[in-house]
């Protein structure tokens, strides 16, 4: 499949795009030191499990699927998900260029609380409707409550 930008043609070929994008912040964050660690928090075990088996799913599940720009809802969909991806990617760029405190992860941002827990759930959730997979909003779904459910309790 072709997505044409202004000109330029840019093909894809598997919905890998979708981990790709929600993961680059976070490897930055894991190759940048860390200026404040903030105290340790104790999560449920259930609640880590559940959470991390659901990051697995939304990391994997993507590449077994295309990215179908001929839907219906394809540019409302691709909006949607632009807007949570530009709201994670400013919550981790106010993070990093902020202090790189603990307390930036929970701190509202256009009013939308826990936007680092939030905004890629959104992400995660509307791009199963371009890869047709229910298998996709099931694991965005788990991953996306046990994820805000685990930011809560950490806060």
């Amino acid at each position: 499949m072709t997505l044409t930008l202004g000109g330029l043609s840019i093909s894809i070929k598997s919905g890998a795009l979708i981990p790709v994008l929600f993961m680059i912040p976070n490897v930055v964050w894991m190759l940048v030191p860390k200026s404040d660690q903030g105290g340790q928090v104790s999560v449920p075990f259930f609640l880590t499990i559940v959470e991390n088996a659901g990051r697995v799913a939304v990391l994997v599940l993507p590449l077994f699927f295309s990215l179908d720009m001929n839907k219906e809802l394809s540019r409302p969909t691709l909006i949607g998900m632009g807007l949570a991806l530009a709201i994670y990617y400013v919550s981790w760029i106010r993070y990093f260029f902020g202090g790189r405190s603990a307390e930036l992860f929970g701190e509202p941002l256009l009013g939308i609380p826990m936007p680092m827990a939030v905004a890629p759930t959104v992400f995660l959730v509307i791009s199963s409707y371009l890869m047709s997979s229910w298998l996709m909003l099931g694991a965005s779904i788990v991953f996306g409550i046990t994820h805000i459910w685990v930011s809560a309790v950490s806060l």
